[in-house]
């Protein structure tokens, strides 16, 4: 019984420590000025899911394919579901769009980036409020 004790102390130990120190995160977005649809803005959540909205246009993609260039240079894209490719240049942090009907990659310039604010919604009890 002591031993189921400490290892139960332990575990209370660890999560009064760890968890505070993790910080609540709900996705990071890139704001970009592109040619042909101009401010597009790339949103980042977990499990990469990915959104793309520009005008009253509103894409998704789930995934990352991370990649190289015959040169080596590390690249990776994200596929959207109208059939539009983003690609990211990690090293000089540079954006392009494929889009679906065309070959060539329009460059897009970062405008703004930043971070979703973490929102608490409040406790839903299934009652109707009168």
């Amino acid at each position: 019984m002591p031993k189921l004790k400490m290892t139960l102390a332990r575990s209370l130990l660890f999560c009064a420590v760890a968890l505070p120190l993790s910080a609540a995160w709900a996705g990071d977005a890139v704001r970009l000025d592109c040619l042909t649809r101009q401010n597009v803005l790339i949103s980042f959540f977990k499990y990469h899911l990915t959104t793309m909205k520009w005008g009253n246009h509103f894409q998704i993609a789930s995934g990352v394919r991370k990649t190289q260039t015959k040169a080596g240079k590390r690249y990776e894209v994200i596929s959207f579901r109208n059939g539009d490719d983003l690609i990211y240049f990690p090293a000089n942090e540079r954006y392009y769009l494929i889009y679906a009907d065309q070959q060539k990659p329009e460059r897009c310039q970062t405008e703004e980036s930043f971070t979703y604010p973490v929102v608490s919604l409040p406790r839903y009890d299934g009652k109707a409020n009168s």
